[in-house]
């Protein structure tokens, strides 16, 4: 039983690892030719161009620290003996990664608050599991929770995308 829920972990987080590139750096397109031609890197932290408003950049913090706890999540279950530097050194790194992509493809601004802003996203999941845990008193119905839940998102999330393209056709 164990094999087999951290088989589907496993798919639904590689789902997930597709929808997060998906959404950093084609930004939600379906076609490449869409994407923004842009270059640019911010190396301060919370410095927004006045031009776009605070309204802006507040929904946008908190759109990438939601996008990371699924990673923090996905992470304690598949890796539960793993050390927390380690976790948070993953969640960095690939935030970092998709920063880094998004300069050398020229499809997004790179932004250090986006790198802040995602790794609080993943630690802030590791804490959602590790509490969720607690409550349920051990990490397999945690686990089995998180995977139905996981699973139930996965396919609504897929459906939409299933009629986005049909709708765009």
């Amino acid at each position: 039983m164990k094999r087999k829920s951290n088989c589907l972990a496993t798919i639904l987080f590689l789902i997930y690892l597709a929808l997060l590139v998906w959404i950093i750096l084609f930004k939600l397109q379906f076609s490449i030719s869409d994407l923004d031609k842009v270059r640019s890197i911010n190396l301060i932290p919370f410095h927004y161009d006045k031009e776009v408003g605070a309204a802006f950049h507040l929904t946008e913090v908190l759109e990438n620290v939601l996008i990371f706890v699924p990673m923090g999540i996905y992470l304690q279950m598949l890796l539960p003996r793993t050390k927390l530097y380690v976790k948070f050194m993953l969640i960095a790194g690939t935030s970092f990664l998709l920063e880094t992509m998004q300069y050398i493809l020229a499809v997004g601004r790179s932004d250090i608050t986006d790198v802040l802003t995602n790794t609080a996203g993943g630690l802030l999941g590791l804490a959602v599991y590790s509490m969720a845990a607690r409550l349920i008193g051990n990490r397999i119905k945690a686990n089995r929770l998180f995977s139905i839940l996981a699973g139930i998102v996965s396919v609504v999330v897929i459906g939409l995308l299933g009629f986005l393209l049909f709708a765009n056709r």
